[in-house]
């Protein structure tokens, strides 16, 4: 997921934003068409105008990665996926769906709607080009026909997460039957995809095309990148599949009051009970959570003066879970809050602490023992956790 974004407006309920990053293509693509490619086109343009132009040309362009985006996820929702978000970003666009496909043929039509739509756009904008219109107008919409041809001949490149490595993959999970294996081979051909973009980028700047070579080198290094975490990140996903947060944290019915010093509270608790975080609470009721980062704050001169009241992280900014949660979702939870512990809840009353620890514990077991989701998918009912139930996933899209 692309993080920061800021929202635009909503189409069909899909939040649509951009990341600030779209701010520093807009003006490029902005520069080159005003700069190359309308005076080429139309000779004698006056500068304001060509900008002008170039201005409209590139907030179409947009607007086509944005109809391809909308493609995906219009298709995700119609096979009972729902989308959260569509963001554009420096590569292009991302649909943001909140789980994965379930089937290799809904992972294969999500994938291939997005060029369809591009190839669709390429063919109207190309209609309107031949018509006998304003030469601007010619120029404009020629221009859309080629990008948009070439946008969606990129994305059916078999880099994953491309949408031609979806498709890749979609195919390999139909034949092995195995998501788990299919995601590994996509991801592996979309690092050596990525990889050779990279040497394409390297080879452009040693034979003085510097701008297009590193721009040729970055995408093949979000390629790379983004093909190694997709699959550690289903690897993770899978192998918290079915997991609660029940079965990972250490019920600990510890607390300490909100009028404890903390002199008290490291001397009581943090070393006799070696406890990082103790949850605070007064009379049975949750009101906070005191770490020891936040007793290492208070100077050791005032720690007997200090109650932890005063340095706890209070009711009104406390982040709980559920125990019957999933363990994808407190893992997610962590790391978006950059927390090392999350206060577990259940009907008002505290249970105890599920850390960073407790998920990297879960996660080192079941991968040395090899453990499929499936063998603790029906723990108590637990909801089913992981990019096939409520993980987040992105269709990427480079521009």
């Amino acid at each position: 997921m692309i993080r920061n974004a800021i929202p635009l407006f909503r189409v069909g309920g899909i939040q649509i934003g951009v990341h600030p990053s779209w701010l520093i293509v807009f003006a490029l693509i902005t520069w080159s068409l005003a700069a190359g490619f309308l005076p080429d086109a139309l000779p004698g343009i006056p500068p304001a105008e060509a900008w002008v132009i170039g201005g409209i040309c590139t907030i179409l362009l947009f607007v086509s990665v944005l109809l391809h985006e909308l493609a995906h996820s219009f298709v995700a929702i119609r096979r009972g996926l729902p989308v959260s978000s569509i963001t554009l970003f420096i590569f292009g666009g991302v649909s943001n769906l909140t789980a994965e496909s379930r089937t290799p043929r809904t992972e294969f039509l999500i994938a291939i709607v997005g060029p369809l739509m591009s190839f669709l756009v390429a063919g109207v904008s190309y209609a309107i080009a031949s018509a006998p219109l304003d030469r601007r107008i010619v120029v404009v919409f020629g221009y859309l026909a080629i990008v948009n041809a070439a946008l969606g001949g990129f994305n059916l490149i078999p880099g994953f997460p491309l949408d031609g490595g979806r498709v890749f993959r979609s195919i390999v999970w139909r034949a092995t039957g195995n998501l788990r294996r299919a995601t590994q081979i996509a991801g592996a051909v979309g690092q050596a995809v990525g990889f050779g973009f990279i040497a394409l980028g390297l080879y452009g700047v040693f034979n003085r095309d510097l701008l297009g070579g590193l721009w040729t080198a970055a995408i093949g290094w979000f390629l790379q990148s983004a093909a190694a975490s997709s699959v550690e990140q289903m690897l993770i996903d899978r192998r918290l599949a079915g997991m609660r947060v029940r079965d990972a944290f250490t019920p600990d019915p510890t607390s300490a009051p909100p009028g404890l010093t903390v002199a008290e509270l490291i001397e009581e608790y943090i070393l006799k009970g070696r406890h990082p975080a103790v949850l605070v609470t007064d009379n049975g009721a949750l009101v906070g959570i005191v770490t020891l980062h936040d007793a290492a704050k208070v100077p050791a001169p005032l720690r007997t003066k200090t109650t932890i009241a005063e340095v706890m992280t209070g009711s009104d900014a406390l982040v709980t879970i559920s125990p019957d949660a999933s363990l994808h979702q407190a893992a997610e939870t962590l790391a978006r809050h950059e927390f090392d512990q999350l206060p577990v809840v259940e009907d008002r009353r505290p249970l105890g602490v599920v850390t960073r620890a407790d998920v990297v514990r879960v996660l080192q077991v079941r991968e040395v023992l090899d453990l499929p989701p499936e063998t603790s998918a029906g723990r108590g009912g637990g909801v089913a956790s992981g990019r096939e139930d409520d993980g987040t996933t992105g269709e990427a899209t480079g521009g």
